[in-house]
């Protein structure tokens, strides 16, 4: 089986992790050839792409795109570029053609976030200066418009407003509208009957903000367009393609996982992780859902158990003054938690494991006790693991790999799915959790930011062998529990795909 892959940029998170899925059940992804996908602030070329696509939809199995990608040319340039809607829309047609001509199409699109942070890495370059006032309009606004600005906020709008250039904001909001507009005419699409499904993602979402209003419109239009048994709606972003590609090889394969959230610790499943605005209940049951599976009554009636660390009440990144408390609080649930998990390996069923206590990264406290010699849970038998980014992300990619590898059976491709559990624990705990913490400490000892200058070879090298070496320790650590066994991290292979340390790339063979 071939699946052609419209990325949501080239980043490995979108063109590595759905590969790694595709082949555990033995199935190719097709990507744009590196001469046209774009990188970073540089958008892919559109019309080659195009071209490709179309190629594709003749000789695969079925098409999953991002509409962002074939749009604009990628993520960043969703937020940046200043082309029109008339422009974006048109660059959708492969999809169109390629679904009139009987093909599988999958869309998925975002809804554009509005990032809290005075950072223009992903962002129009005056966001350094007035990002985080911006984010705090867009939670305003959205209040205005419902009647919820409470004493003394109105006044905060006037003064946002008079400290940010009109021009910024005339820019922040044109383009929204832009997007929003580009995201209902993809909605026609699928009412049309021109698409097979549709996901739209909310990218860092909260309670407040006008990507919450967007995505409350879209979901009334889903409603009067009677399309929901096509679509879905939910937190996320870089995990779509993974999901996605799952749900696509269940559709070509005909068939559906029952799958049985197991909850760290009863009760929190109600808490909303950061970055997202719903109970992560809600997000595991859309996340099952994308991927193409269904909620299990029950675990005796489930093909897969999907553990998951629920999130901490801290709602921010692990901290190492955390450690002591949350032993205190979270050990006892998690023993017993571990425990369940084994006894189902133990009975024959798959379980997954993501790890969403904390955002970017695994809770240090459950991989301590999952990789002790006497944990109950055999981390080299799970069928999935997640700890990256957000929740969305995390349980998105878990449960796809998950789910492939139950399509997949006894003919799994047992080398793959070594390789996709190893890359995601070295990736979520290994690398997220320990090396980047070290890397940067070693960069802001030399003096330098803990993110190196991109234009400087030397502090690139430098940051890239530093986080080779951690990366061989803990893969030395994995093996010893039985994951990764005949595995080597490739000498030289470790890459910054955007000159920064949020995250990393590296090849296992």
């Amino acid at each position: 089986m071939k699946i052609a892959l419209a990325p949501l940029d080239e980043r490995p998170v979108n063109t590595r992790y759905p590969s790694q899925i595709a082949a555990i059940v033995g199935a190719e992804i097709a990507l744009p050839p590196l001469e046209i996908r774009g990188s970073g602030r540089m958008p892919a070329d559109t019309a080659a792409v195009a071209a490709w696509l179309t190629e594709q939809a003749g000789v695969c199995d079925g098409i999953v795109a991002s509409v962002e990608y074939l749009a604009w040319g990628n993520l960043i340039n969703s937020r940046i570029s200043s082309e029109t809607t008339a422009e974006g829309l048109a660059r959708l047609t492969p999809l169109v053609q390629a679904k009139e001509s009987g093909a599988l199409v999958y869309a998925f699109v975002l809804i554009t976030r509005v990032a809290n942070a005075n950072d223009c890495v992903e962002e129009p370059l005056w966001w350094k200066t007035y990002g985080t006032r911006c984010y705090a309009l867009s939670q305003l606004l959205h209040k205005q418009t419902v009647g919820a600005l409470e004493r003394g906020e109105t006044e905060k709008i006037a003064a946002i407003r008079a400290d940010v250039p009109a021009e910024h904001i005339r820019e922040f909001l044109t383009r929204r509208e832009r997007n929003h507009a580009l995201n209902l005419s993809v909605l026609n699409l699928l009412a049309s009957e021109k698409l097979s499904f549709l996901l739209i993602t909310s990218d860092d979402t909260s309670q407040w903000g006008l990507p919450s209003r967007e995505k409350a419109w879209l979901e009334s239009w889903a409603d009067l367009l009677e399309v929901r048994d096509r679509m879905m709606i939910h937190p996320g972003a870089d995990e779509v393609g993974s999901a996605l590609t799952a749900r696509l090889l269940c559709e070509k394969l005909g068939r559906q996982p029952r799958i049985f959230p197991l909850y760290a610790i009863p009760g929190d499943e109600a808490l909303v992780a950061p970055y997202e605005d719903r109970a992560v209940r809600l997000t595991v049951e859309g996340q099952i859902g994308a991927c193409g599976g269904i909620l299990a009554s029950s675990a005796e009636d489930a093909d897969l158990i999907l553990g998951v660390l629920t999130p901490s009440p801290r709602r921010t990144e692990w901290r190492t003054d955390f450690a002591a408390a949350e032993r205190a609080a979270r050990q006892p649930a998690y023993e017993a938690f571990f425990a369940q998990l084994g006894t189902f390996q133990n009975s024959g069923k798959l379980v997954a494991l993501g790890d969403v206590a904390y955002p970017n990264g695994a809770d240090p406290l459950a991989m301590e006790l999952l990789f002790a010699e006497d944990s109950p849970c055999d981390p080299a038998q799970l069928a999935s693991f997640g700890a990256w980014n957000t929740a969305g992300n995390t349980l998105g990619t878990t449960v796809a790999q998950a789910v492939a590898l139950w399509l997949a059976g006894e003919s799994a491709d047992s080398h793959a799915q070594n390789i996709a559990l190893t890359h995601h624990f070295l990736e979520g705990w290994g690398y997220q959790s320990e090396v980047r913490r070290e890397a940067r400490t070693k960069n802001t000892e030399r003096g330098w930011h803990h993110d190196p200058n991109p234009n400087s070879a030397e502090q690139i090298t430098f940051t890239c062998q530093n986080i080779q070496a951690g990366l061989q320790t803990r893969l030395a650590q994995l093996q010893k529990r039985g994951v990764g066994v005949g595995l080597t991290l490739v000498p030289g292979s470790v890459t910054l795909p955007w000159s920064r340390t949020f995250e990393c790339d590296f090849v296992l063979t």
